[in-house]
């Protein structure tokens, strides 16, 4: 029983071959369909920006703490970002009260029916 309400108070975000856990506290809003805007020259672990609350806010991939991770032998990124948008994005508050994005296609966990977007 007690393992059940651990499942609840998490949300598990999945996205390009990633997964990340975050706590249902954190979580603010889950935006089906985001407009992302690309930004030219970003890290290969940002997917992107959305326009919301009157400003952007930077959309990242799950996994790896936002870091991208280099292949020790070509320098290349191993966590690139897939090309198409996500399905939807999690906007998580920040401790420091600011917003982020995480970018996922499926969302389980957090007491509510586990959600596939497409």
């Amino acid at each position: 029983m007690e393992q059940e309400g651990i499942g609840r108070e998490m949300l598990r975000l999945y996205y390009g071959g990633e997964c990340e856990v975050t706590a249902m506290e954190r979580v603010e809003l889950i935006l089906p369909c985001p407009e992302i805007i690309r930004v030219p020259g970003a890290p290969d672990n940002l997917v992107g920006m959305i326009y919301k609350e009157g400003g952007l806010i930077p959309v990242f991939r799950p996994g790896n703490d936002q870091k991208p991770v280099n292949d020790q032998i070509t320098g290349k990124n191993q966590n690139l970002a897939p090309e198409e948008a996500p399905a939807c994005v999690v906007l998580i508050r920040k401790e420091d009260g600011s917003l982020k994005g995480m970018a996922a296609d499926e969302v389980t966990g957090g007491g509510a029916i586990d959600t596939v977007y497409e």
